[in-house]
């Protein structure tokens, strides 16, 4: 009887079923005996590692994780969900809400590439009846093999920006791979954003937005932190949402609209987005003595970048506010450029200081200066070995109090710059 999942050979238990993966730095395979040891039924590509004998590793966790997926006896709806930015929120909204009238089950963290996914599928309870999946990508073809894994009835594609354009090189090839999530949806049901050109070619899809009425499913702000869901201009429920940003609206929009269509009725919609909260958002809380830093360290975008920045104005604490920005990864050529033209969004009149760490801090400085920010109050640290030099800045210039938003890549491992400052970080995920 196979107990558990398992690709990392240091956490297998007896029973575990063990598949030898090939990683960037290091073969599963050169594992397999320590697995074996272990009690682990081995899958390798190896026939003299193997237990199960496979050619591939990766395409047998994927075809494991679908023929799983087809033996979960109460499943009715598989939800695929891809974009730009926004996946994961997107996720959290929508597992609170459908979980009003649902057993749900969805990706674990961010859980959303070839490995990640298939073992997120693999820990669905057997009661699960609604599967709700993230799906991630760094070039073509990658969405398609997780679409035609998971199967999808329903799909959400949130937005097509700029994260990964220097490995697909434009817009219009980013919109090609977002919309392979159709490869493996037989039919079934696809939101789109409101007035994206580029999904044009989705011809049947359901169009969201967030204050355009013109879109299928629209979210509309109220007074008195509530929200309106219309559905063809026909107003099906308000509800209480304490979030102000608009990224976060647009991440509701499309989690109301799948509560839409998957039945629920106006007061499970309702009560649904009125038990959303920070803590289902990307965004940290960290305090380090008396500062306080806002974390987003998974990845960042131009346009999650932007709307970062946006956010400040949302925050109704009266502290200063300042704001740390490492390099966003991924944009090829135009990686100098982007930069520079993401940084002419940052004002002094929302941001007293502005920290910068990365190789392109010269690019980001030269943005934020052209659009006003003055030069005295921008600390750079180029040094990406170096986050201590960055840390130092802060002490240095920033008041006790302050708030301190952060940005960046996951692979600039931003958080290391906190590992310098004294008193325990107290997380609240987001």
């Amino acid at each position: 009887m196979i107990t558990h999942i398992s690709t990392d050979s240091r956490e297998v238990l007896p029973g575990d079923l063990f598949f030898a993966l090939n990683g960037v730095k290091q073969s599963g395979e050169d594992f397999t005996l320590e697995a074996k040891e272990k009690g682990a039924i081995v899958v390798s590509k190896t026939k003299e590692n193997a237990h199960v004998f496979v050619n591939n590793t990766s395409d047998a966790l994927l075809s494991f994780a679908s023929f799983y997926c087809k033996s979960l006896p109460y499943l009715l709806y598989k939800i695929g969900i891809t974009g730009s930015v926004g996946k994961t929120t997107t996720k959290e909204f929508a597992k609170i809400i459908l979980s009003q009238k649902y057993k749900v089950h969805a990706t674990s963290g961010n859980f959303n590439n070839e490995i990640g996914m298939p073992l997120s599928i693999l820990s669905a309870p057997r009661e699960t009846q609604v599967l709700i999946m993230e799906m991630g990508m760094n070039h073509p073809g990658e969405i398609s093999r997780l679409s035609n894994c998971l199967r999808p009835n329903i799909g959400i594609i949130t937005n097509i920006g700029r994260a990964h354009i220097g490995n697909l090189g434009s817009r219009e090839a980013i919109a090609a791979a977002k919309l392979e999530i159709l490869d493996g949806m037989d039919g079934g049901m696809l939101f789109i954003p409101y007035g994206e050109s580029l999904l044009s070619s989705a011809s049947y899809g359901i169009s969201v937005s967030f204050n355009n009425t013109g879109a299928d499913i629209c979210l509309i702000d109220q007074e008195n932190d509530s929200v309106s869901v219309l559905l063809n201009k026909r107003l099906l429920c308000k509800s209480v949402f304490r979030l102000r940003e608009p990224q976060h609206k647009i991440c509701l929009a499309f989690s109301a609209g799948l509560g839409l269509y998957l039945g629920l009725s106006p007061s499970e919609l309702s009560r649904g987005i009125s038990l959303i909260s920070i803590n289902n958002t990307r965004q940290n809380i960290v305090l380090k003595g008396e500062r306080c830093f806002i974390t987003d360290f998974y990845n960042a975008s131009p346009e999650s970048v932007e709307a970062c920045i946006e956010s400040v104005k949302y925050i109704s604490d009266s502290s200063p506010k300042s704001l740390l920005l490492g390099d966003m990864l991924e944009l090829g050529e135009r990686s100098a450029e982007i930069h520079q033209d993401v940084a002419k969004k940052i004002s002094s009149k929302l941001f007293k200081n502005l920290y910068i760490f990365g190789n392109f801090s010269e690019n980001t400085a030269k943005g934020a200066i052209e659009s006003g920010f003055p030069c005295e109050h921008i600390f750079i640290n180029k040094d990406l070995t170096r986050p201590d030099i960055t840390a130092k800045q802060i002490k240095e210039f920033s008041a006790e109090n302050e708030l301190i938003i952060m940005k960046a890549s996951r692979g600039v491992r931003l958080e290391r710059v906190l590992d310098y400052f004294e008193g325990k970080a107290e997380d609240e995920n987001g």
